[in-house]
């Protein structure tokens, strides 16, 4: 009898466990908004004096849907680290990403700085992981919309489709028919109604009602918006699946500006302003908070955009759970890239903003709503935007692989309400949150650990020379209120033992992820004269086929070199459709010998350079350069370097190269004449002495071409034949 009860028991059980996962929700949809430089107190709600400016009904409507992160951080201070960061899930030290004027070479922003930052990577590598190509393995159908910055500088490649998302809306990234239609002709403004207008245009290029304006605007005056209406008609077309939609308005970034006129008008008479006749003047000169009718009105935009994403997905079925509308089965997350850009916005009571660690710099906006986030709640939980990779994978059901090497925390629990530390994926609560940013805007590193945070100043701010320091606050007190919010009262001294611990803390991250730290710079006098005379000089460089080398000082009363890289372009400004503007470095290591470094050039780069670090770090480049403020924007490095092992070598790799594609093709049966009549022509160039440039480049880029024509061939498909696959000059 016992037996005949436990056999039905186990049936009722088996039965109940059937409804149950016949009744079980599908795998959620995600809907990640990443607004551009939105501020902390932006959103009218979020305003902590109760006295809000901008008027965001929508962004306050997603807020009483939402939990919202009182203490959300970005991993960076500016927009492309954070983003690489939370597609590759992983902290910008091991992205390799710092700021987004990467992939230059390294020189002093002033001659007198002591400090300058050091090499470091435009974006992400093509073969690295990214949050799409896993969330793939769950069904998950992705697409990114909107700003990239996370690729290379050739427009952007790799893009999107190549980083794992299936579609892909950017000028030069689009893949979905249904969704663009070339016959809409001038409609398609792949910027959106952000898309850039001149300072003295800001006047008179609002949108209209004509009927070949662009941004024609609806019947409430709204202009339109590309992203928004192709962000909405994704979803409707990819609602029969588990999607994942990374929509990367480029708003509020600059230039500040707006194209509706209606809602410009109104925060003018909001603001107290009359109706400019200046376009180039700034309204709000002198003034701080939320006093600038251009900003107030792009934020308004930005509500619009949010407002039409929340209609669509409250009033259409879910064909995966009938019965029910898509907003019941779909994430929707809204953050920002960093803090908010000073003097356009608020950061009040935060210390600085954009482009520093401190507070205001990397504290962001950061809402979540979906099935089992409590509404209108809010969690104090630290929590940063690499966290998103690890909870996206398990809102899809999947377990982080370790092979990712994810630096975040899963925190879909904190989403669903709990409100203690997030656990880190060895099992631990995390108790820091680090940032590392080595540019001049304020060169530093920093930790916030509990209720502390330490800023390491390397030397320089807003790209001048100040004193290098550890800074100390205490953010919050022990119950968790707000202590030192704005980074005011400076604990350094009054704490040296905390002071002690996070920077030995800090220095550890560093160290252990292998952090490219700040060079120091030899022509500054700021440096003491005993390491200056200690450098060693270049004493010569040259190259043997594709072999580059250079020759150093040595000996007594010179420091060792202990670090060696080789920096190398493959679009040099003569072959690179901006005319140097997208010109990229990339790096690989180098030998260091007894007063010799050398490295084997990679087929096809053009011109190269040494980076050698000295015992004390201090940088040594092959050739000199000159800085910043003699080569602004330091763009088209080829330009500037005498020598740069210019052509020659990288051709002697190619030919190498091409050599081995044509055994291949004899060896697969393929014709190979083309090839071979390419490999020739090259020898031939790289012969002549006399060589002019225009024949170097023809000759690189037609074996260049030769060899990839090789269908097939491991070699056709070398990185260095297809990085920059849409520079027709390539």
């Amino acid at each position: 009898m016992k037996n005949i009860l436990l056999s039905a028991q186990l049936c009722v059980t088996a039965l109940l466990g059937a409804v149950a996962t016949a009744n079980a929700a599908p795998k959620p949809n995600i809907l990640h908004i990443l607004v551009d430089d939105l501020g902390w107190q932006d959103i009218a709600s979020h305003k902590i004096d109760g006295k809000p400016v901008y008027e965001t009904p929508n962004l306050d409507r997603l807020t009483k849907m939402s939990r919202r992160f009182t203490q959300a951080y970005s991993p960076a201070p500016s927009c492309a680290p954070s983003r690489v960061a939370f597609l590759r899930g992983r902290h910008p030290v091991n992205t390799g990403v710092y700021h987004v004027q990467g992939g230059i070479l390294p020189a002093p922003y002033k001659k007198e700085n002591a400090v300058m930052e050091p090499f470091y990577r435009y974006g992400l590598p093509n073969e690295e992981p990214t949050l799409p190509d896993t969330l793939k393995k769950a069904g998950y159908f992705s697409g990114h919309i909107g700003k990239w910055h996370s690729g290379g500088k050739s427009e952007g490649y790799p893009f999107p489709v190549d980083q794992g998302f299936d579609f892909s809306f950017l000028e030069r990234d689009y893949n979905d028919k249904d969704l663009w239609n070339p016959k809409d002709g001038a409609r398609n403004q792949f910027c959106g109604i952000w898309k850039p207008m001149k300072a003295e245009d800001r006047l008179s290029n609002f949108a209209t009602d004509r009927e070949d304006d662009p941004f024609r605007v609806d019947a409430d005056g709204r202009p339109y918006d590309k992203l928004t209406d192709m962000a909405v008609g994704f979803m409707d077309k990819y609602k029969d699946r588990p999607f994942f939609l990374n929509f990367a308005t480029f708003l509020v970034h600059g230039p500040i500006q707006t194209r509706d006129r209606k809602r410009f008008e109104h925060y003018l008479a909001k603001m107290g302003y009359e109706f400019p006749t200046d376009p180039k003047a700034e309204l709000n000169q002198g003034k701080g908070g939320h006093t600038n009718p251009y900003y107030a009105s792009m934020v308004d935009s930005l509500d619009w955009m949010v407002g039409k994403f929340l209609d669509f997905l409250e009033t259409t079925d879910d064909p995966r759970n009938p019965g029910h509308k898509l907003i019941d089965n779909t994430y929707v997350i809204l953050d920002s890239d960093n803090g908010g850009v000073l003097p356009y916005t608020d950061n009040t009571p935060l210390r600085g903003g954009k482009q520093n660690t401190y507070e205001g710099g990397v504290r962001i906006p950061f809402l979540v709503a979906g099935p089992g986030v409590p509404a209108g709640t809010t969690c104090d939980t630290p929590i940063t935007l690499v966290d998103l990779f690890p909870t996206f994978l398990e809102v899809a059901g999947l377990k982080a692989d370790p092979a990712l090497q994810l630096d975040g925390s899963n925190i879909l629990p904190q989403f669903h309400g709990a409100s203690g530390p997030a656990i880190q994926p060895d099992g631990t609560a995390r108790e820091s949150i680090y940032w590392f940013f080595p540019f001049p805007a304020h060169m530093s590193a920093a930790i916030r650990k509990g209720d502390w945070k330490l800023v390491h100043n390397y030397g320089i701010n807003g790209g001048s020379d100040v004193a290098p320091g550890i800074e100390l606050y205490r953010l919050y007190n022990a119950d968790g209120s707000p202590n030192d919010l704005g980074e005011k009262q400076n604990l350094s001294e009054k704490e040296p033992a905390r002071r002690e611990e996070l920077l030995a803390e800090l220095d550890s991250f560093l160290a252990k992820n292998g952090a490219r730290l700040p060079y120091k710079n030899p022509l500054s006098d700021k440096n003491p004269a005993a390491e200056r005379d200690a450098v060693p000089a270049i004493l010569a460089r040259g190259s043997d086929s594709d072999v580059v080398w250079a020759t150093f000082e040595t000996g007594k009363g010179k420091s060792p070199v202990t670090e060696a890289t080789l920096l190398y372009t493959l679009n040099p400004a003569a072959k690179e459709s901006g005319g140097g503007d997208r010109e990229e470095w990339l790096f690989k290591s180098a030998r260091i010998l007894d007063g010799k470094v050398e490295a084997e050039m990679p087929p096809g780069a053009t011109h190269a350079a040494f980076v050698l670090l000295d015992s004390n770090r201090y940088c040594i480049t092959s050739e000199p350069l000159p800085d910043w403020q003699e080569n602004p924007g330091y763009g088209a490095n080829s330009k500037i370097l005498k020598d740069g092992y210019a052509w020659k070598p990288g051709l002697s790799a190619l030919i190498k190269l091409g050599e081995r594609a044509a055994a291949s093709a004899l060896a697969d049966g393929k014709d190979s004449n083309d090839l071979m009549k390419s490999i020739e022509a090259a020898k031939k160039s790289y012969a002549d002495p006399q060589a002019t440039e225009s024949s170097l480049v023809n000759s690189v880029r037609h074996l260049r071409a030769a060899i990839r024509h090789q269908d097939g061939t491991a070699e056709s498909r070398n990185e260095f034949m297809n990085r920059f696959p849409y520079d027709p000059k390539f």
